[in-house]
């Protein structure tokens, strides 16, 4: 049988400071306390040094009183006890004071009493709105239009639209906080490795929201809409997500391992590339483990753009010299100057974007298409080889209606006399329309002799050497050639947002380096990730957050303008 703990033979009962105690004695600050101790209650119960013993021998009746100081006190005094028994040295009276776990219970009370004060204040009707509202709520949970929107779906007014609760009694308040707070909200467990039920929480939010999926189906684990976006900070509040929210698991190796491993048994149909719909999208391909590179921050260990990584190319069939175009190689080419950036790239009405080139309005203006040089106003149409075709096969019409349109010429015979002999002109430089055909399509300029269809002789304008000039055509037997359009791309950033407004101040070359020594249409002209960091980072202080230029949300990226904006590309 187990008796417990047996205490040491020299175990003194009465000097046993016990650590739970409310009170200490007032002189434990002078390293001296008394054996005592305070009572209960906090009163000084110090008397005399000892308790004298009583010694009697056998067959003695008063006995000799025996001094029992310990020797930590001094031991036996010499004058010993006094004749009545009692100890000669007396104990002054001390002041006890509260000991350490006094001091900490008290606050401790103190706080829980003054907090259920305020609470219980705070949640008053007069003060609830007040006190549950402490800042501006962000535009988009603000206003008549956000009350109209929630009451559609079955929602009422003010809080109640996001916190179902606002309605309900002190004792449910309090029971949701305690289930909110089982959850946990801090990213840090977020992350950890058993994933966390929030739909009670995402609720409210996927009452408006219900098409929107909070992020990749690679995700390992799903976090709640209030972990990133956090009310009540203001207008603009709710879009400010902190980067640190993102890098808690994109910066996190284990957690991106997780997500490429989910991701290579996800279907391809789930992790869309995402074109543009109407538009020209970059022709980049997502890894099938998605991208779960570690990413801790933009300017430190972000990969480098897909767009301009070794290898990848510009697909665009057209055929363009940005050096000849910019005068790089010393040759003006209009009015005496070389053209800028700005002559052809233009932004569009929101100023985010460029408009898509086009050839009737950055084109034709250099590029006449004139294919008769002694009359400038007979020029080709262009887009559409059928017509074309249909064109030179109407050439006698066509040289009609330019005499009488563009030379004043009138009656029969006067055009009639003009049309002959500008056939016949143009039948002794080309023998047929088969021929003709042929080097309006066919001839590119750099192969054969040089064509005289060409165009004006001023500097100003360059003559048309034919359509395989600038295009790819194939010929096809019995119908017109196969002119293959050009694809110049809306989008190289196809995981990004990208806003021209927002560095007005630059020159195009600053960050454009290459395209004044660019020859060739494969080059690709946008900048990499080096120059971007030399202002998105810590040397530069521009913003460099994730949310910066990426989305996060499952849904189509920020291409949506173009059906506004005519067709503007980054």
């Amino acid at each position: 049988m187990s008796i417990g703990r047996v205490p040491s033979p020299d175990f003194d009962e009465n000097r046993y400071e016990r650590p739970n105690q409310p009170w200490v004695c007032g002189h434990a600050c002078e390293g001296c306390p008394c054996r005592i101790g305070p009572s209960p209650g906090g009163e000084c119960r110090a008397t005399t040094e000892c308790q004298p013993l009583l010694l009697k021998k056998e067959g003695e009746t008063k006995g000799t009183w025996k001094c029992t100081r310990p020797k930590e006190w001094g031991g036996t005094c010499e004058s010993g006890p006094n004749p009545d028994g009692t100890c000669c040295k007396s104990i002054t009276k001390c002041q006890p004071v509260r000991s350490i776990r006094a001091k900490r219970g008290l606050v401790v009370r103190s706080v829980i009493a003054l907090s259920m004060a305020v609470l219980l204040i705070g949640f008053g009707k007069n003060f609830r709105e007040s006190f549950l509202n402490p800042s501006p709520l962000s535009q988009h949970h603000s206003g008549p239009r956000f009350e109209m929107l929630a009451a559609k779906q079955g929602g009422g007014q003010g809080c109640v639209l996001c916190h179902v609760e606002a309605t309900d009694d002190f004792g449910g308040l309090t029971q949701a906080a305690v289930r909110a707070a089982r959850t946990s909200l801090t990213l840090d467990r977020l992350v950890g490795e058993h994933p966390r039920d929030f739909s009670r929480m995402d609720r409210s939010c996927l009452a408006c929201h219900g098409r929107q999926s909070m992020h990749h189906p690679s995700v390992v684990n799903k976090m709640a809409c209030s972990a990133c976006h956090l009310d009540h900070q203001g207008p603009t509040g709710l879009d400010r997500v902190d980067a640190g929210n993102c890098a808690a698991c994109h910066g996190n190796a284990a957690e991106m391992q997780a997500s490429a491993r989910k991701a290579l048994g996800l279907p391809a149909a789930l992790l869309p590339d995402r074109p543009a719909p109407g538009g020209v999208a970059f022709a980049s391909r997502r890894p099938p483990e998605g991208f779960t590179a570690t990413i801790k921050s933009f300017a430190g260990d972000h990969p480098e753009f897909q767009a301009v990584r070794p290898g990848q190319t510009d697909s665009d069939p057209l055929k363009f010299n940005h050096q000849l175009h910019l005068g790089s190689n010393g040759i003006p080419l209009v009015n005496g100057r070389a053209l800028a950036c700005a002559d052809c790239h233009q932004p569009d009405v929101s100023g985010a974007f460029m408009q898509r080139v086009t050839f009737e309005r950055n084109c034709r203006a250099c590029h006449a298409l004139n294919f008769d040089e002694r009359n400038p106003g007979m020029t080709l149409p262009h887009g559409d080889a059928a017509l074309t075709r249909a064109y030179l096969r109407s050439l006698p019409t066509q040289y009609a209606d330019h005499a009488a349109r563009n030379l004043g010429l009138s009656g029969a015979r006067a055009l009639a006399d003009f049309v002959a002999a500008q056939m016949r002109d143009l039948r002794d430089r080309i023998r047929t329309g088969e021929d003709l055909e042929r080097t309006v399509f066919f001839s590119d300029g750099t192969t054969g002799p040089s064509p005289r269809i060409a165009g004006l002789p001023s500097a100003t304008r360059a003559k048309f050497a034919g359509c395989a000039y600038c295009h790819t055509v194939t010929p096809r037997e019995n119908a017109a050639p196969v002119v293959t359009p050009p694809r110049i791309p809306d989008r190289w950033l196809l995981h990004a947002r990208f806003s021209h407004a927002k560095h007005g101040t630059m020159a195009c070359a600053e960050c454009h380096t290459a395209a004044g020594t660019s020859e060739r249409t494969s080059d690709i002209l946008i900048p990499g990730i080096q120059s971007c960091t030399q202002c998105h980072g810590p040397k530069g202080g521009a913003a460099a957050g994730c949310t910066v230029c990426h989305t996060y949300h499952n849904q189509p990226p920020a291409l949506l303008p173009l059906a506004k904006s005519a067709g503007a590309r980054p």
